[in-house]
Parts: structure tokens; sequence; C-alpha cells
């Protein structure tokens, strides 16, 4: 009788079976649990059923979780629920292994009959992980020069051909005849600069009789400046650049295109792999001074980042400690992906299911970035100035902590009479009723320091006999800053007399008390005068910013008249926000009132209290040490201010202008935990920075206290490694897919159990060492793979090989490739005429863009595609990641919120209607026509040169009649809409 199943959830069930992947075949004997069974569990299992990490509340280390929750029933395997799991039920696929190929019939059978057997398990036998240190996958193993195989045939030229042709023998298959040289033209020009040949290129090279002709041909192609943007278009497709941040806001990156242009120019340089990839992880340290030191780092940032989560959420909030790890994540994985091909993301909740990656390899990783974030930067080209600002910056922030230290200082000495002060006069100018015109008064200009002078003056247009002077404060809600609003910390109040300016209220020594709504007089004046002028040392502080605000200037005669009521104004500048704030304010006799008087003599009173308690704290010294602070910060701001500003880029950053609740850490790295199933609220233990040990020399482990240059230049340095087995295998497999389209190893980011093995393993350790051993020169491994008589063969289909490999794997004959979306968008341009080959620069909107206060909106159907401004490459197209561009999205463009290694490639019918009925193709369309009218006489000759440039031969007899009929019936721009929808045009072959 068949056993109940054990009360475990779905989910659990799911999890547990996930483990069970069987691997020696089944034979009628007796199972041994040590060499049969438990590779299986120790391999499959203990990464998520430990006893540490009892997912689905089941370890599989012992039988004791086994035998008491029922999974087994030792002697029925039918009656197992384990068994049910990996087999499935009802024409049902096996719900285990979760995310994995089902088990082998030979494996499930073993399994069974283990169970049979009485499913014995030796007492006190504990499982542990065996993929942890495993390290016998072939992408682990060291890379070695492979013998080149000895063949003698006149097509295998090259080493590549010698490879491709012996693996072809081995599978009884024949290489394809060389393709015509229209299609070769076309392949490599395609290949190499992203643009189709222009038909004088292709009928010179056609009836170019030197043997030498295509190796020169490649030479011409990889000196052209469009070979970086060609190439550069892929490196972004794998590091996910785009031009927004995504998620739910999505804000604009205005500064992420000078990496993308780094990007291009390093292509374009052959620069050297090793440099390439030590630039974007570590620049800053390992190449200092160096533009592209900094620029390189924007590799780092490129990724999506949550705006919400950063700067709107603190970092000891949950919601903002989830997305500073996903951040980190995204580092990790994308310099993993990137470089190694490893997919180093799998081991974030637990330890890798299939590869030798733990938990507390992917948090050394982590711990790597941990104190950098994503910002715009300043690069100069004279290093010499960034060291200047890196030097101030850093004083500026020792002074701003001074600066506090001093304030909590006073705090302290005041006690709690001092603090009980502050608190009752701010609620009784809280309570004061105020009563105030709509003219609030006169307003300065806004300054970003508050040792800034500012003055205002009053013309009485006349000398006149005065008695005293009133300055009448302003009130303004704005900040609830509320009474005294705007009134100078410091200032000095001088009148002119017979040409020279005297000082009658000198308060510039010290800071002057908020005087709420209070006159401050200056009594005893008793002269003539003609000019008031109020000069502020000292700015109030509204709100990070700073100001001078005056309600009102009275100038009293001995019989009260106030004979600057009217008076003309003048200033060193103003706001100027009638009728709120003018110049004229000041003596247009409105100003803020406060009644009850009562209150108003009480709040004297506690203001009067405070000013003695805190002239008892402020000695002479400290008030001299704080002047002394606030000198060394003016005067460090102001040499921060004449540095040149330098320019900006989006890229990894310790040191960056603080947003909100984002702020740099300095430099200082973050304390990064070993996260229980990735749960930011289960931290364990303090990860240890380090890398993952794929052989002895890589067993390094940093210290923890070193600062972010030193971890990050380890990092650098260990990718590059002459011996590091990953590294140099990735980066030639990916050059060889987009050439053949498909990697030798068709997984281009997982190099790991869970990826494809290589078609032709020793081809890509000899492609691997001779690029590293080279120069590490790219367009050397380019000239190498498109010299090649693999490279150069047809296209046309073998009945007899396809038979054995209908897959093309083995190379017998050229894959037909469809162009990509910006080629096929590049090549309208090109053929129109229109295209605009002005490289580098901000990149160009393909959509209107319409800002709001939460986020803005990209509307592609409010664009102009006629606008000359677009009509640019396409790799220089403004790229949102919330909303993407349709027509380029429909053409199958890279998803740049993630990595792309390789595009999707489909023939669907809204690409036919988005070629054919876009307002983009419509308005080309005419364009090409308006070419073809220009530069050709009659319709025949017209229609006959379109077909040139749009595909680079010459029309049949058929085709010319055909499509000259058309032309005719439906006019010319029709036509060359026709000519934009064939698949000659978007397929290279």
């Amino acid at each position: 009788m068949k056993r109940t199943r054990p009360s475990q959830s779905p989910h659990a069930r799911r999890l547990l079976a996930f483990s069970l992947a069987v691997f020696s075949a089944c034979e009628a004997r007796a199972v041994d649990f040590v060499t049969d069974i438990a590779p299986i569990f120790a391999q499959h299992c203990i990464g998520c059923h430990s006893p540490g990490n009892r997912e689905g509340d089941i370890s599989l280390a012992t039988i004791a979780d086994l035998a008491a929750n029922e999974y087994v029933t030792a002697g029925d395997a039918a009656g197992s629920y384990l068994i049910e799991l990996v087999t499935g039920t009802d024409g049902e696929p096996p719900a285990m292994p979760k995310d994995a190929k089902p088990l082998a019939e030979s494996e499930v059978a073993l399994l069974k009959q283990w169970v049979d057997q009485g499913a014995k398990w030796p007492q006190g036998l504990t499982l542990q992980e065996s993929n942890v240190d495993n390290f016998d996958w072939w992408s682990y193993q060291p890379l070695i020069r492979p013998p080149v195989p000895q063949i003698s045939h006149f097509w295998a030229k090259s080493t590549i051909d010698k490879f491709i042709l012996s693996e072809l023998n081995q599978k009884g298959l024949t290489p394809s005849e060389p393709t015509d040289r229209r299609t070769l033209i076309r392949r490599v020009t395609y290949d190499l600069i992203g643009l189709p040949p222009t038909p004088e290129q292709v009928d010179r090279f056609v009836h170019d009789k030197d043997p030498q002709a295509f190796e020169k041909l490649v030479d011409r192609l990889l000196q052209s400046k469009h070979y970086g943007e060609r190439w550069g278009r892929h490196w972004l497709d794998i590091v996910k650049y785009a031009d927004t941040h995504g998620y739910d806001k999505d804000k604009l990156r205005s500064n992420a295109w000078p990496y993308r242009d780094y990007v291009i120019r390093s292509f374009n340089d052959d620069k050297p792999y090793s440099q390439f990839v030590q630039e974007q992880i570590a620049g800053d340290v390992l190449f200092p001074g160096q533009p592209d030191g900094i620029l390189g780092l924007g590799f780092i940032a490129a990724g999506p980042w949550d705006h919400i989560g950063h700067v709107e959420v603190p970092e000891t909030k949950l919601d903002g400690k989830v997305a500073r790890n996903l951040d980190r994540d995204d580092m990790v994985s994308n310099t993993l992906n990137t470089f190694c091909s490893v997919t180093i993301q799998c081991a974030r909740c637990h330890n890798h299911k299939f590869d030798p990656i733990t938990q507390e390899h992917y948090y050394g990783l982590q711990s790597l970035f941990a104190a950098i974030d994503r910002a715009d930067r300043t690069y100069d080209l004279d290093p010499e100035i960034d060291q200047q600002r890196i030097e101030l910056d850093t004083r500026l922030a020792e002074l701003r902590k001074q600066e506090k230290e001093s304030a909590e200082e006073i705090t302290e000495l005041g006690g709690p009479r001092l603090a009980e002060l502050k608190k009752q006069i701010a609620e009784s100018l809280a309570k004061i009723k105020v009563v105030k015109e709509p003219q609030f008064g006169y307003h300065t200009g806004i300054a970003k320091q508050q040792d800034v002078e500012k003055w205002v003056e009053v013309d009485l247009g006349k000398g006149l006999e005065v008695s005293k002077i009133v300055l009448r404060p302003c009130h303004d809600d704005f900040g609830s800053i509320g009474a005294g609003f705007g009134f100078p910390v410091r200032f000095r109040v001088e009148v002119l007399l017979d040409g020279d300016w005297k000082t009658v209220l000198d308060q510039t020594e010290s800071d002057f008390p908020n005087p709420g709504l209070s006159a401050v007089k200056i009594a005893d004046v008793d002269q003539t005068i003609r000019n008031v002028r109020i000069t502020a040392t000292r700015l109030a502080d509204r709100k990070g910013v700073f100001i001078m605000a005056l309600a009102e200037l009275q100038v009293l005669q001995a019989d009260g008249t106030n004979v600057a009521l009217g008076a003309k104004v003048a200033s060193g500048d103003s706001i100027e926000a009638p009728v709120r704030w003018a110049r004229q304010n000041l003596t247009d006799g409105f100003w803020a009132q406060g009644g009850d008087p009562q209150r108003q003599q009480q709040l004297a009173a506690e203001i009067n209290e405070r000013d003695e308690i805190m002239a008892s704290i402020l000695t002479p010294e400290r008030s001299q040490r704080d002047d002394q602070i606030r000198k060394e910060i003016k005067d460090t701001q102001d040499r921060l201010s004449k540095l040149p500003k330098g320019k900006m880029v989006y890229a990894a950053a310790t040191n960056f202008q603080a947003q909100g609740n984002f702020k740099p850490t300095k430099g200082k790295p973050r304390v990064i935990h070993v996260l229980h199933r990735g749960n930011i609220q289960q931290p364990g233990d303090p990860s240890i920075p380090g890398v993952v040990p794929l052989h002895e020399s890589d067993k390094f482990q940093l210290d923890a206290g070193l600062k972010d240059d030193q971890r990050r230049a380890a990092l650098a340095r260990w990718l590059t490694g002459r011996d590091h087995p990953l590294v140099w295998r990735s980066i030639v497999n990916r050059i060889w897919q987009y050439h053949f389209g498909r990697g030798i190893v068709e997984t281009p980011n997982d190099f790991g159990r869970m990826g494809a093995k290589p078609t032709h393993p020793e081809l890509l350790d000899w492609l691997a060492v001779e690029f590293r051993d080279s120069g590490e020169s790219m367009k050397s491994l380019h000239r190498l793979i498109v010299t090649s008589n693999v490279y150069q063969q047809s296209s046309q289909h073998i009945t007899a090989n396809a038979e054995i490999d209908a897959g093309n794997q083995y190379l017998w004959r050229a894959n037909r490739r469809r162009l990509e979306a910006e080629e096929i968008r590049d090549s309208i341009l090109a053929v129109s005429g229109a295209l605009d080959l002005k490289m580098g620069g901000p990149g160009f909107y393909l959509f209107a863009l319409e800002k709001t206060t939460h986020s803005p909106h990209y509307e592609y159907h409010k664009f102009d595609p006629n606008d000359p401004a677009s009509h640019r490459r396409s790799i220089y197209r403004f790229i949102v990641r919330s909303q993407p561009d349709p027509w380029m999205t429909t053409l199958d463009c890279a998803d740049s919120s993630q990595s792309t290694p390789r595009r999707n490639e489909t023939l669907t019918s809204l690409q036919a209607l988005s070629l054919l009925n876009s307002t983009f193709n419509l308005e080309l369309a005419r364009l090409f026509a308006s070419r073809i009218e220009q530069e050709a006489g009659d319709l025949e000759t017209q229609v006959q040169h379109a077909v040139q440039l749009a595909l680079q031969r010459p029309a049949s007899e058929t085709e010319q009649a055909e499509l000259v009929d058309y032309a005719r019936s439906h006019g010319l721009p029709n036509l060359c809409r026709v000519l934009f929808n064939l698949s000659e045009f978007v397929f290279s072959d």
C-alpha cells in the first residue's frame, strides 16, 4: 500500500528534489551508497539542503531527514516520494531537478535500485558538497597551447583552417566552396565596421587581380574609425550600457556617454586587452593621471541603478540596504560574467549548484566593491588639478567636521538651559501671529558660501539731519524659518557724510542673533547724511544656500519722520521676484509685524538670556578659533571654485556630491556579511575580500582593512594574470561568435557546468594563447579569423553535410546572418545619403522628452525622424532602459537592463510592417528617392542606381523591368521602401 506523502509544502518538495542528479549507469548489482549514491547528493543537493541551509526544511547530509519526512520508503521505490519527484506523474515532466535537465533514464533507474535494495546509508556518514573546490571542468584547466593538427590540404591554409578541417574529417564532413567576391566584401565590411560597402568599393574589389586584395581590404576596414563603433556596440551589449538608470523613475544619466566613447576609442586604438580590462576595474589606481583610467570605470556603473533605493531611502533602512546589496551584486556579476564567463550571481543565495563557487567566494568579491557607488565624477587632462581637487575636498570635509564639533561643544557647555531656551524661542516665534503685506522686502541673490559680502544702499536724495536708523527683519515661511528670515549673521551699517563712509554699527566680529520680528535700532546717529548702506559679511542660512533679506530700512529724524520712505534703493544684486521680493520693497513702508506685545516681550527676554549664555561660552579664544575655521572654509571653497571644472563621467566613485541619502564613502569600504539565503536581514559572518580560487595561486584573501583602491587593483591584476584560465578563453570566444554567429562555446557568458561545452576545445585554447602571447591585439585576432578559409566559405546548403550536422556546429559552411537593428538603421541612412558620420558626444534622442516631478517620459511617437541631428550612427543614440525604442526592439535590439552576449535573431511580421510603414522608413525612403533623382537621369537609370546603392550589384533584366513598372505606378519613394524590405538588404549574405 502506498504511503501518505510527507506534510511538506509543494515549494519545499520542489527544492528538495532539485538535488537529485545521478551520474553512474544502472546495472543489476548491489548499489554501493558511497560510490554510487553519495556523489549524487554531494554534488547536487547539499548546496541547498544541508544543516546550515535547510531549504524546504530538508537536509540531505544524513539519512535522518529522508527517513523522518518519509521521502524514502526502504524497499519500495514505487512508493517513495523521492522517486516520484525525479520521474514525474500523469505525463507531467519531473519536478526535479529544478531549472535543470531531467535525469537520464539510467540515473533514475540507479536511484530506484538503491531504494529497492533498502536505501542503506552507512552509519555515521555525513555528506558534504562535492562541487566546492572541484575545478576539474574544462574551462578551469590551465591554458596551454595545443599542437596544431598535421594536415596537408590546399584548403587548410591557416592554423584555424587546420583545426576546423581536422574536426570536419572526423565527422565525415567536407568544407564548402569559397563564396563569391561580392558576398565576401559585404560580409567582412558589415562584420568589421557595421556599414554597407559602396558600389564603387564592391566593384573595385570584385575586379582586383591582386592575390592580396582581400588582406588589404581587411587592413583598410580595421583601420577605419567605424571599426570601433561596430565592435564597441558588441561590448556595450555585454556590460548593460544605457543612458538612464532604469527602475521606476528611470532618470537620465547625462554623463554616461563618455564611457561609450572610451570603449569606441579603445577598440580603434587596439588597446592591449589586459589594459582595457584593468582600466575598467581599477583604472584610477593603476593608471593615475590618465583620463582613460577614470573613463573606463564607467564599466562598473554601466548597469541599472535604483534612484529611490539610494537617494530617497537611507542606507540604514531595510530598503536602502537591499538597494545597495543589489547594486554590488550587479557590479560583481557584470565583472565575472563579462571577463570570465562565470555565473557568479548564482552564489548570492547559496553555494553555486553546479560550479565550485561558494557564498564565501561571492561575498568576498562583493567586498572588493564595498566602498564604491555609481555617480558623476570629474576627469581632468591635468592630473595635478585632479590631485588638488581631491586634497581640497578632503580638507573641506575636515573643516566642516571641526565646525560641527565646535557647535556640539557649545551646545554641551550651554547645558539644559541653553537647549531649553532655543526650544522656547522657536516655539514663541511659531506662536506669534504675523501680520504682513505681499511685499515681503528686499532679498539678495543666492550664494553658495556663507562668508560672501552682499550690500544694499538707500539714497535719501539730499543731505538730511537724522537721529536714528532702524532695520526691520523679514518673515517668510520658507523652510519653516519664519521670523528673522535672511537677517545677516554679521554685518555693518555705514552712512555717507561729505563723500566719506562712516560706520555707525559694526557687527562683523561676532554673530548677531536672529532678532525675530524685533526692530534692530542704531540710535544716536545725530548727523547730516544722504546714503545708508548695510553690508553683510556673513549671510543667513537658507537651507543650504546663503542670503541677506531685510523687510524695511527706516531713517528717522528727531520728530520720528521716516525720510527713507520711497527713497531710491541700489544693491550689489537682488533676487527680484516681485511682488514678494524687490529692491524697492526696502523703502515701501511695509514690514512684517507680530501681534501680542506681551508675547513679544517674552520672546525678547528669552533671546537676551540666550545671548548672555552664549556670551559666557564664546570666549575670545573660542571665537577666534571658530572664526579661523570659517575663514579657512571660505578660503578652501574659493580655491575649489577657481579650479577648472573638468569634464564629468558617470562611473564608479567614492568621492562625489551627496544627493539626499546617497552619500559617498570617501574610500572606506562597507562591512559586507555573508547573507543566509541572500537575505539582508540574516547576516552571517563578515566576508573576507578575495576571489574565486581557480588554481593554487588564486587563493589570496585580502586584509579586511585595505581601502577600496587596493582591493580593486588586486582584482584587476587577478583578472589579467597570464595564467588565468577563463579571461583569455572568454574574449576570443566572444570575437569568434560575432564573426560566425555562434561561439566555439555557445554560451558566451557561462563557461560552467550548466553552459555548453566547446565544439573545438583545442582551437579555442590555441586562439586564447595566440591572442595572449601576441600582444593582446583584437585587430590581429580579427585578421587571423577573417582571412581563414573557414570564414570565407559559401553559405550554400549541402544536403550530405546537413544530414550529419544540421546545425552547422562544425562550420562546414558559413552561417547566413541577418543584420542587427543598428546595422539595418545605419544602412538605411547610408544608402539614402542622410547618414551623419560625426563621432562621439552626447547621445541623440529618438523621442520627445517630457519631464515630470516623478520621472521623465520618453515619447517616441512624438519624435520627428526628419531631424538631421538624429541621422547619426545608431551607437550614438540615447538609450532608455524602461521604454526602449519600439522600432529597434522589433528588430531584436539588445535589452540594456541585462547582459546580452548574443542577440536573438527572429523573423516576424512586425519587422516587415516596421520596415514598410514606420515614420522613419517612410521619411528615409523619401530621402533615398530624392538622392536617386539628383544623381541619376531618367526613371530606368534611377531604378538601376537605387539597386546598386541598396544591394551593391546591378539589377537583372527581369528585376529591372519589374521595378521600373512598380516605380512608374507607385512612385520612386515606394520603390525605395521595397528595397529596404528585401532579404538581400537585411542579410549580409
